[in-house]
């Protein structure tokens, strides 16, 4: 997706495709799966755990949400390294990118579920809070709402947050880091649930935008050759499958336990290795099938919100096949068949008459830094 205010990277398109096919293959794989299993609405009770190292990773792909966050952190910061940011300006410009099918997602859950309409809920989720109690929720338009406040918080926080770190990029991350980690430890020690704590709120996914603030900064400053850069991609990923196998050896998502006031930095930290290295390993790469990953990252935000509204469609309309009888198997082929073609149909045409229009009238938010005295050019 192109902007006004950073250079092109189609690597960056080709992340936030694989985030978004991430996420539909996992909420297809779990719902899917446990409509066949139970023949009723999903519930994480029955979690889906495997010994095949893909499929646990990939019942665990809400790990794609912790990309979004290192890529929003990577890709506002990376074009702000060498000016300043106009707050108002930054701030309308997020609007513009975010608000249009925001809105009309609430507005067609208010009309669908009128009942579930109310004047606090709605102005809790308009004003950036759907990701806290009573906020309105009227699925499956509303779903995926809790994700975007979530951005919304970080977007307030941004220009404050980046005038921070250029004092010190190392030593301020690992400062804000660890006060976080101190502050989650305690939240739990209060009572605060650490799945919930580190899954849906700013206080849990705050280290995950700024290790991609400074992810854009160390990728500036050290660049890598394209076979480095492609072998830590590589490790990274590798490094993250494995861990979400492990996660899902330990009961997956649903498990409340101490340390999962830990994983959001984990998380933060492999996706931004990866982030890094993919960018230097494949920016320049040409043929069709770039372009194609592009196009897809480009109406990744209408994927993501889009998605659910899709599978949820298939369960009600008993779409879902039979393929095989293997539950799993079956999950997948209708996910990949049915359920992603149609959620790449009605996201290029959501991005096209409902994002689109709007993205055309951002303008710039930075500003150029004033140039010191002593380095003034004297006429």
């Amino acid at each position: 997706m192109r902007s006004p205010n950073i250079r092109y990277f189609p690597a960056v398109d080709h992340l936030r495709a694989y985030a978004a096919v991430l996420i539909v293959f996992y909420h297809g794989l779990h719902l899917f799966s446990y409509d066949t299993r139970f023949h009723q609405d999903f519930g994480p009770e029955h979690w889906l755990q495997s010994g095949n190292v893909l499929v646990a990773a990939l019942a665990e792909g809400h790990t794609a949400v912790a990309l979004f966050m290192v890529l929003s952190g990577f890709i506002l910061t990376y074009g702000s390294l060498d000016s300043g940011v106009d707050y108002r300006q930054f701030i309308r410009n997020r609007l513009l990118r975010t608000y249009p099918l925001f809105l009309l997602l609430v507005f067609a859950g208010i009309a669908a579920s009128p009942e579930h309409f109310g004047w606090l809920s709605f102005l809790q989720t308009v004003f950036g809070m759907a990701n806290l109690p009573g906020a309105l929720v009227a699925p499956p338009f509303t779903s995926m709402l809790w994700t975007i406040a979530v951005e919304w918080q970080f977007y307030v926080l941004f220009p404050l947050l980046i005038a921070v770190l250029k004092g010190g990029w190392t030593r301020h991350l690992l400062g804000l880091v660890a006060v976080l980690l101190l502050f989650r430890s305690v939240a739990v020690l209060a009572g605060g649930n650490p799945r919930d704590l580190a899954y849906t709120t700013i206080l849990g996914r705050l280290d995950q935008f700024l290790i991609g603030m400074w992810a854009a900064w160390f990728f500036s400053r050290h660049p890598l050759s394209q076979q480095r850069g492609g072998l830590l991609a590589l490790a990274a990923l590798a490094a993250m499958v494995l861990a979400l196998y492990a996660l899902n050896a330990a009961g997956g998502w649903p498990t409340v336990a101490w340390w999962k006031v830990f994983w959001p930095t984990f998380e933060g930290v492999l996706w931004a290795a990866f982030v890094v290295g993919y960018v230097d390993f494949a920016n320049a790469a040409g043929g069709l099938w770039s372009r194609v990953v592009a196009r897809i990252g480009e109406v990744s935000y209408s994927i993501y919100l889009i998605h659910f509204m899709v599978i949820y469609t298939m369960l009600k309309l008993a779409l879902p096949f039979a393929f095989s009888g293997h539950f799993v198997v079956d999950a997948l082929l209708n996910t990949a068949l049915i359920a992603l073609p149609a959620t790449l149909l009605i996201s290029a045409l959501t991005y096209r008459f409902v994002e689109l229009p709007f993205l055309r009238l951002r303008g710039l938010y930075h500003r150029e830094r004033p140039v010191p005295a002593a380095d003034a050019v004297v006429p």
